[in-house]
């Protein structure tokens, strides 16, 4: 079975960087994403001086898809939560 999510890099933090002596904090993240076949898709997730992951979604039947991954929207929903 294939993982729906897994990292695939990781970078060592900078010391010093938002600590918590007051000093300024950047967020800077950026995604990649493609079309595999049929509906999946695969979207790679850096998070700027943090790790790299690559996550699956898919459509269910009732879209074209196969149903192997969570739907793009499950995965907005999930971060609007967390």
């Amino acid at each position: 079975m294939e993982e729906i999510v897994r990292k695939i890099e990781v970078k060592e933090s900078e010391p010093g960087l938002g600590g918590k002596d007051g000093s300024k904090r950047e967020i800077v993240i950026s995604l990649e994403a493609e079309t595999l076949e049929r509906q999946r898709k695969v979207a790679r997730v850096h998070a700027g001086r943090g790790s790299t992951f690559e996550m699956l979604s898919d459509e269910g039947q009732y879209l074209g898809g196969d149903d192997t991954a969570p739907p793009p929207l499950a995965y907005f929903s999930a971060g609007i939560a967390f």
